[in-house]
């Protein structure tokens, strides 16, 4: 999602939120809770229902978590779609950016 979308997004908007679990992601379908006006970017916590696969492929037990992210890890949702309106790529990772240090060597 990009920064000018945040106009989009309001308490209770379905949104697709991109966690990682066990080392691996995949998005689930989720609902914006709060918006965090933060600079550059603004934060959100979204409540989401996670479902994983049991024996023969048959539905798993689900977990409900709250993840506070980046505008970067979702994606809107259309609830008319029923899922198929899923995100298939993979967001970039976001590191913490170390220290940036001059390093000149006499204007070179």
């Amino acid at each position: 999602m990009e920064v000018h979308q945040i106009s989009q997004l309001g308490l209770g908007t379905p949104v697709w939120v991109w966690i990682v679990r066990v080392g691996k992601g995949r998005w689930w379908p989720g609902f914006v809770l709060s918006i965090t006006a933060l600079e550059p970017f603004p934060i959100i916590d979204t409540r989401f229902e996670c479902r994983s696969a049991g024996k023969n492929g048959a539905e798993g037990p689900a977990f409900v978590g709250i993840s506070t992210t980046r505008l970067s890890h979702l994606e809107l949702r259309d609830l008319d779609l029923k899922g198929s309106d899923q995100p298939n790529f993979t967001p970039i990772a976001t590191f913490a950016r170390p220290d940036e240090t001059e390093s000149k060597l006499n204007g070179i």
